[in-house]
C-alpha cells in the first residue's frame, strides 16, 4: 500500500503583471480580467511505497516545492486527489510555524502536540530534542532572541526526533554550519535505514545519488521521469545542459556552424578567424587588462569540420584563436571541459602539455589546437578557454574566458554506460584448470 498517492493532481495560481493589477483583482472581488493563470503542477500521478527515499529533481520553477506543499497539506490542489497514510513531518522551511514569543522548549512541545504526540510522550523526548538542537541555555529563551541558524537547528531537531512515518525535506540541509549539516545528514540516514519514507528535494545530484534509492524529475510542472536514481539524474543533467546550450545560442546565434571546412594555407596553418558573437566571460576575482583577447573557439572533428555533436570515443579538437594587443613575455592557454551541471571533467593547458607560447609582441596572433578523445557519457558539455599571464606583476592573473558548447551522442553498437567517462578497458577471462578429484581414503 502506498504511503503517498497523487492522482491527477494539478495546482493553478493567478499571477499578475504588477501589484496594482493584483489590487484591481481584489477590489473587483475576482471579477476583473487582469492577470493570467499559471499551472505550477499539471496532472501529477505519483505513488510512493513505504521505506522509499525518493529524490525530487528539477530546475528552478519546476514545481518541486509546490509538490511537497500539496503532500503536506499546506496548500490544496486545484484538481486531483492527494492521499497520505502515516505521521507526516515536513521540513519545508526550518523553524516555520514556531511562535516567536514562546521559548524553544515550549515550541518543541507545541509542535509535538500538533503532530499528534501525547503530552507525556513528548515530555520524554524533550531532552533528546534539546541535545540534538544544541542551543544551550537558549532553549528556555523566547524564539525572537534566536539567530536564523539556531531556529533552523531547533526546527530540524523537532522534525527528526518525533518518529515520523513520512519526512518531506526541501533543501533543509542547504544552509547551516558544517557541524549541523553533518549531524543532520547522519540523522536522515538513520531515519531512511529505519524504514521512514523520505521525499527529498535538492539541487545537488550528488546528494540525491548518495541518499536516495529512487528519483523523480519535474519540468515545467510536469512529471517527466521516475525510476532508477542514476537514470533520472542523467535525464536531469541532459535537461540542464540543453538549457545552457540554448541560452548560449540565444546570446551568440550561429557560434557553432556544423560541417564548415576549416581552410588552411599552403603551409598547413589554419586561417585566423574571429567570431564577434563568441560567448565571453570575465572570470570572477580576475582582472582583464585587455592585453590579450580570445577571438574564437572552434570545435572540430577529425576531418577539420566544425561540429556541435560528436560521437563517444571519437576525437575532438578545441581550436583557440588568441590575439595579443600588447607585448607579453609569456602566456598560458587553458581549456576546461565541463558537463551539464558544471562539474570539471577534464582540463589542461599549454604548460602542462609542454608547449610553451613564449614572448608575443603587440599585434601577433596565435592558434592553439587541443586534440583529445571524448569517451564521455551522452549529454551536453561546454568548453571554457582562458588565457593567463603567470609572470604578470599585477594583482592576480589577467585572463579572459570564452565558451563553446557541444553534445555527445548516444553510443552505437553497445549500451550506454553509467558514470562520466568510459575508460579504455581490456577484459580477460581465465578458466583455471579443474582441481584433480580426490581419491577416497583407504
Amino acid at each position: 500500500m502506498s504511503v503517498v498517492s497523487l492522482e491527477g493532481v494539478s495546482k493553478k495560481y493567478r499571477i499578475f503583471p504588477s501589484r496594482q493589477d493584483r489590487l484591481k483583482r481584489i477590489l473587483t472581488l475576482g471579477k476583473g480580467k487582469v492577470g493570467r493563470d499559471f499551472w505550477a503542477l499539471e496532472n501529477i500521478n505519483l505513488e510512493v511505497e513505504p521505506g522509499t527515499a525518493l529524490g525530487i529533481l528539477g530546475r528552478n520553477g519546476a514545481g518541486k516545492s509546490t509538490l511537497l506543499k500539496l503532500i503536506s497539506g499546506v496548500v490544496q490542489p486545484t484538481s486531483g486527489t492527494v492521499r497520505v497514510n502515516g505521521r507526516l513531518v515536513a521540513l519545508l522551511q526550518l523553524g516555520a510555524g514556531f511562535n516567536d514569543e514562546f521559548t524553544g522548549r515550549e515550541n518543541m512541545m507545541l509542535n509535538g502536540l500538533i503532530l499528534g504526540i501525547e503530552r507525556k510522550e513528548m515530555l520524554k523526548r524533550l531532552d533528546e530534542i534539546e541535545a540534538f538542537a544544541d542551543i544551550g541555555e537558549f532553549v528556555d529563551q523566547p524564539l525572537k532572541t534566536y539567530s536564523s541558524g539556531m531556529r533552523a537547528r531547533l526546527g530540524f531537531a523537532v522534525a527528526v526526533n518525533v518518529e515520523p512515518d513520512i519526512l518531506l525535506v526541501d533543501e533543509a540541509l542547504a544552509t547551516g554550519d558544517a557541524v549541523f549539516k553533518d549531524k543532520g545528514t547522519k540523522k536522515m540516514h538513520q531515519l531512511r535505514d529505519s524504514g521512514v519514507t523520505i521525499l527529498f528535494v535538492s539541487h545537488s545530484t550528488q546528494q540525491v545519488q548518495d541518499f536516495c534509492n529512487e528519483a523523480a524529475l519535474l519540468h515545467k510542472g510536469k512529471l517527466i521521469s521516475r525510476g532508477d536514481t542514476t537514470e533520472v539524474i542523467a535525464h536531469y543533467q541532459a535537461l540542464v545542459s540543453k538549457a545552457k546550450v540554448q541560452r548560449n545560442e540565444r546570446l551568440a546565434p550561429g557560434r557553432l556552424l556544423t560541417h564548415e571546412i576549416v581552410q588552411e594555407d599552403e603551409h598547413g596553418t589554419p586561417d585566423f578567424k574571429e567570431n564577434s558573437t563568441l560567448d565571453h566571460n570575465k572570470l570572477s576575482l580576475r582582472h582583464d587588462t585587455g592585453d590579450t583577447q580570445i577571438k574564437n573557439v572552434e570545435l572540430l572533428d577529425d576531418a577539420g569540420r566544425t561540429v556541435d555533436v560528436v560521437s563517444p570515443e571519437s576525437n575532438l579538437t578545441v581550436r583557440v584563436h588568441v590575439q595579443y594587443m600588447e607585448t607579453v613575455n609569456d602566456s598560458v592557454i587553458d581549456i576546461i571541459l565541463r558537463n551539464g551541471v558544471e562539474l570539471d571533467v577534464f582540463s589542461t593547458n599549454t604548460t602542462l602539455e609542454k608547449t610553451p607560447i613564449g614572448r608575443k609582441r603587440a599585434g601577433e596572433q596565435v592558434i592553439v589546437d587541443f586534440t583529445f578523445q571524448v569517451p564521455l557519457k551522452h549529454g551536453h558539455y561546454a568548453i571554457d578557454a582562458t588565457v593567463s599571464h603567470p609572470n604578470s606583476k599585477a594583482l592576480g592573473k589577467e585572463w579572459m574566458g570564452a565558451t563553446a558548447a557541444f553534445g555527445v551522442s548516444r553510443p552505437s553498437g553497445r549500451d550506454a554506460f553509467v558514470g562520466l567517462v568510459h575508460l579504455p578497458t581490456q577484459v580477460k577471462v581465465f578458466e583455471p584448470d579443474r582441481a584433480p578429484e580426490r581419491k577416497p581414503p583407504c
